[in-house]
Formats: C-alpha cells, sequence, structure tokens
C-alpha cells in the first residue's frame, strides 16, 4: 500500500483532522506497545512518542476537526499518557 503512495502522509495536511478524531483508539495501545517494549528491554521511544502525540489529541474523539484545531492541539501538553 505504502509502495503505490505518490506523497508523504506529512505532506498530506487534509489528512491530519481524520487522523486526529481517531487517535484515541492507538494512543492507549502505543502505550501498551512501549510498556512491552521496555519489559522486552529494548527502547520505547518511538511508540512513547507516538502516544504522546496522539495523547494530545484525545479531546477530539471522533469529531471532525478542522486542520487550525488539530495543529492547535499538537502545540498543548499531552492528555493521554496514562504514568
Amino acid at each position: 500500500m505504502a509502495q503505490g503512495r505518490t506523497t508523504n502522509y506529512l505532506a498530506e495536511t487534509a489528512y491530519f483532522p481524520k487522523v486526529a478524531a481517531r487517535s484515541w483508539r492507538w494512543g492507549p495501545e502505543m502505550w501498551e506497545a512501549a510498556h512491552a517494549l521496555e519489559e522486552a528491554g529494548l527502547p520505547t521511544d518511538l511508540a512513547d512518542a507516538a502516544a504522546s502525540v496522539m495523547g494530545r489529541w484525545t479531546g477530539l474523539k471522533d469529531t471532525s476537526p478542522d486542520l487550525a484545531l488539530v495543529l492547535d492541539e499538537l502545540h498543548k501538553g499531552p492528555q493521554g499518557d496514562p504514568t
């Protein structure tokens, strides 16, 4: 699927609101992944970072936010970190 992409996901800012509205599903899974990595003695940086970003969008659950709101939420502190 990614092989057929002609652009980078980060360049497609119109896609951000859709991801933000669904991030509540994936944020907790990323914290679980980080915990599992830690238990295995592996680096957790990537999973922690993904969970942190998704945690900033927790309040946008199942909404239709505009891009400005999505980006604004990235500038706020994380809300979804269970630690």
